[in-house]
C-alpha cells in the first residue's frame, strides 16, 4: 500500500525536473537574444548588395540577410511564400531596380504597399543605357498599359548591373546610409564613418583594376558575354562590348542560333580570345559558342557572389576576381 509520502516522491521529481527544464528553455531564449541583440533586419535582394549593406552598416548595426541565395540568377529567381513574408518582416529591403529582379518586381511593390520601405540602389546611380539591340526583354508577358508605364520611366532602357563600377557604387554610399539612418532607425553617426572607411576601400579597389588591366591594350579589350551584363565594367574600364550569347541584358532567354552565327565571324574579325561565361547560367551554349569560334571559354561570376570562402565572397573580391579572370582570358 503506497502512503501519501510514497504518491509525494514522483511529483517532487516531476516538479523539480519541469524547473530545470524551465530554466534550460529560459537559457536558450537569453542566448538567442544576445545572438540577435535585437538587431534590425534589413534584406537585400542579392548577395552582392547584402555585402555592400553590411559594410555600411559597419558589419554589427543591423542584421543583413539576402533574399536570393548565393549563386542564384536575379533575373530568374521567383520568390516564394515563405519569402514574402520574410520580406514583410524586415524593417527595409535594399533592391536593385531598373527590372533586374524580373521574378520579384510584383512582390516587391507589394510588400511596400504594405508598409515595408524599399530602397533600389539603381535610383541613385548614374546610369547608361544598353548597347543597341541589348534592352532588358520582359518574359512574363505584360500587359500593354505596364509596357507603357514603364517605357515612361525609362525600364528597359537602362542597363541595371550598376554594381559592376565600384566608383557608381561609392558614390551612392550616403544615400544608402541616409536611409538605413531614417528607415531602419541605425546610428547616423556611425553610418557615415563606415560609409567614409568603405568608399575609401572602394575608391583603392578601383585603382587596383586599372593595375589588373594595365597589361591589355585597347585592341584587347573586347569582350563577348553570355548576356549583356558588363555594360559598366566596359564604360569603367574602357572596354568594347563585341557582342552577347544571348541577346538582350537579361538571360532569361535563349540564344538564337542566326546571330551566334553572325558572333562567331565577329570574333574572327575581331581578335577575341575568350568568351565570358557567367557561373550562375548554364554555359553550354556559351561552350558551344567557343568550340566553333575556336577560342577559350572563361566563367566569371555576374549576379551574385561566389560561395563563402571563395575569392570572390565578398564585393570587392568579387570584382577583384572578375578583373583578374578577364585580364587573364584576354591577355
Amino acid at each position: 500500500m503506497r502512503t501519501i509520502t510514497d504518491i509525494n516522491k514522483p511529483v517532487g521529481g516531476f516538479i523539480l525536473v519541469v524547473a530545470v527544464l524551465a530554466l534550460i528553455v529560459s537559457g536558450c531564449g537569453n542566448d538567442d537574444d544576445e545572438a540577435g541583440g535585437g538587431l534590425p533586419t534589413v534584406m537585400a535582394t542579392t548577395s552582392i548588395w547584402a555585402d555592400v549593406v553590411a559594410n555600411v552598416a559597419c558589419d554589427g548595426l543591423a542584421d543583413v540577410i539576402t533574399l536570393i541565395p548565393p549563386g542564384g540568377d536575379p533575373h530568374a529567381f521567383q520568390p516564394s511564400l515563405q519569402d514574402r513574408g520574410r520580406m514583410e518582416a524586415a524593417v527595409m529591403i535594399v533592391a536593385n531596380g531598373l527590372d533586374l529582379e524580373e521574378g520579384l518586381e510584383d512582390t516587391i511593390d507589394a510588400v511596400e504597399e504594405a508598409g515595408t520601405p524599399v530602397f533600389h540602389m539603381a535610383d541613385h546611380i548614374a546610369t547608361i543605357g544598353f548597347a543597341p539591340g541589348m534592352e532588358l526583354e520582359h518574359h512574363d508577358e505584360e500587359e500593354e498599359e505596364e509596357e507603357e508605364e514603364e517605357e515612361e520611366h525609362g525600364h528597359g532602357a537602362e542597363d541595371p548591373h550598376v554594381w559592376f563600377d565600384p566608383i557608381r557604387v561609392a558614390d551612392a554610399l550616403p544615400a544608402l546610409s541616409g536611409a538605413l539612418a531614417s528607415e531602419a532607425g541605425l546610428d547616423s553617426a556611425a553610418l557615415d564613418a563606415c560609409v567614409s572607411e568603405y568608399r575609401g576601400e572602394l575608391m583603392a579597389l578601383d585603382a587596383e583594376i586599372d593595375e589588373i588591366l594595365t597589361p591589355l591594350s585597347h585592341e584587347e579589350r573586347l569582350l563577348v558575354t553570355n548576356h549583356d551584363a558588363l555594360g559598366y565594367f566596359a564604360d569603367r574600364y574602357q572596354f568594347e562590348l563585341v557582342g552577347t550569347v544571348i541577346p538582350g541584358g537579361s538571360s532569361v532567354g535563349a540564344a538564337n542560333p542566326a546571330e551566334l552565327q553572325e558572333l562567331i565571324g565577329l570574333i574572327g574579325q575581331t581578335g577575341v580570345t575568350a568568351i565570358f561565361a557567367e557561373s550562375s547560367h548554364s554555359s553550354q551554349d556559351a561552350e558551344a559558342l567557343g568550340r566553333e569560334a575556336d577560342v577559350q571559354v572563361v566563367t566569371l561570376d555576374t549576379g551574385s557572389l561566389g560561395p563563402a570562402g571563395s575569392d570572390s565572397d565578398t564585393y570587392i573580391s568579387y570584382l577583384r576576381s572578375n578583373a583578374q579572370k578577364i585580364a587573364e582570358g584576354l591577355g
